[in-house]
């Protein structure tokens, strides 16, 4: 399971280009610069999509509770800050920034979270990531259906308040949540099920760069600054 953390971990690093950053040389202007990825994403929804371009895709849209700083070193992302563990290594208690928002103005809070990560293990939803989750308390029996997704190990203690519950401890916890697990919009969620995160129209983002254009076949598209992201002012590329 290490092994397949770090596996994601290195493809989501390949995969940031710019979400963030405040300047490039590789830039066609001052507010434009221009990726490529191999392929067409498979998705816009973080509880699915295990490929490299869809990838690279949630790393200029989405931010979890930690990201990755210049440096590569984990830091604060929808987090107030990087937490201590307690329960002997076991519970995480996580506030979320209250400044932080969707790229539709809503606030993102701890709900959103907690969907994201049970949606992820729900078998229903074929992801083909929900083993990053694995650490998590009830895991295994939420994948067999056992048990219903609302009983894995996260839950939101309030608005801005999420408490993680793992089985054991988890060394590689900080990377995995700074770039591979995301928020989903529960609003979202509930309105478009299945379909969501299938179009641009479909998802919003929680990062730096909202998705602006893409269906899901298209082979163009346009990552647009986020107005409503917690640290847009650090955001130099329009």
């Amino acid at each position: 399971m290490k092994k397949q953390f770090l596996a994601m971990g290195a493809i989501l690093f390949s995969g940031i280009l710019f979400a963030g950053c405040s300047s490039s040389s590789a830039s066609s202007s001052p507010e434009t610069m221009n990726v490529t990825l191999a392929g067409n994403p498979a998705t816009a929804d973080p509880n699915k999509g295990g490929d490299t371009n869809s990838g690279s895709l949630f790393a200029q849209t989405d931010e979890g509770l930690y990201k990755l700083d210049k440096n590569q070193k984990v830091v604060a992302g929808v987090a107030t800050k990087i937490v201590k563990p307690t329960n002997n290594g076991k519970t995480y208690t996580f506030k979320i920034k209250k400044n932080a928002k969707w790229s539709n103005g809503k606030a993102i809070t701890a709900q959103d979270f907690a969907t994201s990560f049970q949606r992820q293990v729900d078998p229903n939803t074929k992801s083909q990531v929900a083993n990053l989750l694995t650490y998590v308390k009830n895991y295994q029996a939420v994948q067999d259906g056992k048990v219903k997704p609302s009983a894995l190990g996260v839950k939101a203690l309030n608005k801005d308040t999420l408490q993680m519950q793992l089985s054991k401890p988890e060394p590689y916890l900080q990377t995995v949540l700074a770039t591979s697990l995301y928020p989903v919009n529960s609003a979202y969620v509930k309105k478009y099920g299945s379909n969501y995160g299938s179009s641009s129209s479909k998802v919003v983002s929680s990062g730096a760069y909202k998705l602006v254009g893409w269906n899901g076949t298209k082979d163009t598209w346009t990552y647009k600054k986020n107005p409503y992201y917690w640290n847009a002012k650090q955001v130099k590329l329009s």
